[in-house]
């Protein structure tokens, strides 16, 4: 148990302490310097800096509130309301969860990029304007595309505790006059607030996180938020700026802990019951003729949030010259040049052995911290936990940062191989893995494991032979919903990225950030996807998403 301890410690408290240190450093990762401030001194005495705190909180905060009312209103619309087709609806809903953000990012410059965009190209030839109607490559676009994929996260949320509601109260407010609108914003609402609250609060922190979309929409409009302006130091700044990249990931895991803990001292501890045990039924609110409207809104959000998007992606593969739609554009070239092409092809091999490899042992690591935790009395478990915690505070770009100051520091040739990709991968998913195998381990009963110790097994007997049996499915399931956010994982690894070491969702990013071959771009953003939604869907079947395996 000191061995896990320590080497989660390591694989989290060292690069984050490398980060700090580099913040403190003059001159780049593994070369001589001295300790200075000059690095703060340098942030905060620039305007930009300033700007970047505004245009981050502005992102953050409008996108939050524009996609949880419509998360809101879909959720009421799906739980409590009489709309037809609405498991249909729900599943169509939830979608854009499956689908990684660079897809969508990707979808929308196809859409509404200045010059070529075809929704763009369409309203401006339909209306005859001098110039196009819309401009992704802005801070309004990038809160239009994080927005609408952010809104079937929190319509998991809304819908779970809109179906737990009892019925009464809104029961009352109809024999009194109200209507379903009046008694969803007085009644239905309030009664979820503190759920409202708790996973808004949450999205907004996930917001902070946000990578891919500032990245490509916000660069070439010279709109920044933390996490662009930081790859920018370090990718496009000349010299490469360090020093302020470092001083921009401290502040924001800084903010980052004070977000935590604003949520903490809001929700923690606190209690809000929607289910009683008398008289609870939940019931759905005839709409008439107005179901066919809320089916409508349904179907419109669906259509902006996946349809539009998706299928500018998808006939974009297809296609030799994107907006050339005629037959004879129509080819497969893209989709053979991801099979031959050596960087291409290694990227896919890359990300399902790196990924996968990554996966299991974070899964395995997870499992032993968790049954550390959950299980035992070691003196430590609380600081165990605590540690294992702590990467949910440290936005991806800002990780990146900090392992790339550590590793290139360490004795030991780990940049630029795979190897050290895997050791990314296990330190940022270590957070989920836990959390999910935690999960799983409250719910097994230890008499097993006292039998078995009692007949005299060992510990590490016991480990092998009865829990991690018993655990199988619902580590399967973790191993791949883990690869799936290790495929498409950006922010972290874009900075370790080598000949050699490419990944397909690295090479789907520099791709798309040069604005060519927009038909390759698509392809390999709808082979990723693939990729994704197959783990997703063998992970549905051994029992995740909280459904019961059946043998």
């Amino acid at each position: 148990m000191n061995l896990v301890t320590v080497v989660v410690a390591f694989l989290i408290l060292f690069p984050l302490a490398m980060l700090l240190y580099g913040s403190l450093w003059t001159s780049r990762p593994g070369f001589p310097g001295a300790f200075t401030f000059e690095n703060y001194v340098a942030a905060y005495t620039d305007f930009e800096t300033y700007q970047i705190f505004f245009n981050t909180a502005l992102l953050i905060g409008a996108k939050t509130i524009f996609a949880g009312m419509i998360a809101l209103v879909l959720a009421w619309i799906i739980a409590r309301t009489d709309t037809p087709y609405r498991r249909l609806l729900e599943t169509l809903i939830i979608i854009p969860f499956f689908i990684p953000g660079i897809l969508e990012a990707i979808g929308w410059i196809m859409l509404l990029s200045p010059k070529t965009g075809t929704l763009n190209v369409f309203l401006k030839e339909l209306l005859g304007l001098d110039k196009p109607p819309f401009n992704i490559y802005s801070l309004g676009g990038i809160i239009w595309v994080m927005s609408l994929g952010s809104v079937s996260f929190l319509f998991l949320f809304f819908v779970t505790a809109l179906r737990s509601m009892d019925a009464s109260l809104e029961e009352a407010a109809a024999l009194s006059g109200a209507g379903p609108i009046r008694t969803a914003l007085t009644i239905t609402f309030p009664m979820i607030a503190p759920v409202i609250l708790g996973a808004s609060m949450f999205s907004f922190i996930r917001a902070m996180d946000a990578f891919e979309v500032p990245v490509l929409l916000g660069l070439p409009a010279g709109v920044f938020v933390f996490g662009n302006r930081i790859y920018a130091a370090i990718e496009y700044d000349f010299p490469v700026n360090y020093g302020l990249a470092t001083a921009l990931g401290v502040s924001l895991f800084a903010l980052m802990m004070a977000l935590l803990m604003v949520q903490h001292r809001l929700l923690g501890g606190k209690e809000f019951f929607v289910i009683t045990g008398k008289g609870y039924k939940p019931q759905v609110v005839s709409l008439g003729r107005f179901k066919y409207v809320t089916l409508a809104i349904c179907l419109g959000y669906f259509l902006l949030a996946t349809g539009l998007p998706v299928s500018q992606v998808i006939v974009g593969s297809f296609l030799r010259v994107f907006g050339m739609t005629q037959w004879d554009m129509v080819t497969l070239e893209n989709y053979k040049t991801i099979m031959s092409d050596a960087s291409l092809w290694r990227g896919l091999t890359n990300t399902v052995m790196v990924g996968g490899g990554a996966a299991l042992l974070t899964i395995l690591l997870s499992s032993i911290v968790a049954y550390i935790t959950m299980r035992t009395q070691y003196e430590g478990r609380k600081m165990l936990d605590l540690i294992c915690w702590l990467p949910n505070a440290i936005p991806g770009i800002v990780a990146g940062v900090g392992m790339l100051w550590a590793y290139i520091t360490l004795p030991v040739p780990l940049y630029g191989t795979l190897f050290l990709l895997v050791i990314v991968f296990v330190t940022v998913g270590l957070p989920i893995g836990v959390r999910l195998m935690s999960g799983v381990m409250v719910q097994l009963g230890p008499e097993l494991e006292e039998s078995s110790l009692v007949h005299g097994a060992s510990w590490a007997q016991t480990f092998r032979k009865i829990v991690l049996p018993l655990l199988r499915p619902a580590m399967a399931a973790g191993v791949l919903i883990l690869f799936v956010n290790f495929s498409r994982a950006v922010s972290t690894t874009i900075l370790f990225a080598a000949h050699g070491t490419e990944l397909l969702a690295v090479s789907l990013f520099r791709y798309s950030q040069s604005g060519t071959r927009l038909g390759l771009v698509s392809a390999l953003a709808v082979v990723l996807t693939l990729v994704n939604v197959t783990a997703m869907l063998l992970a549905r079947r051994l029992g995740a998403f909280g459904q019961e395996e059946t043998r």
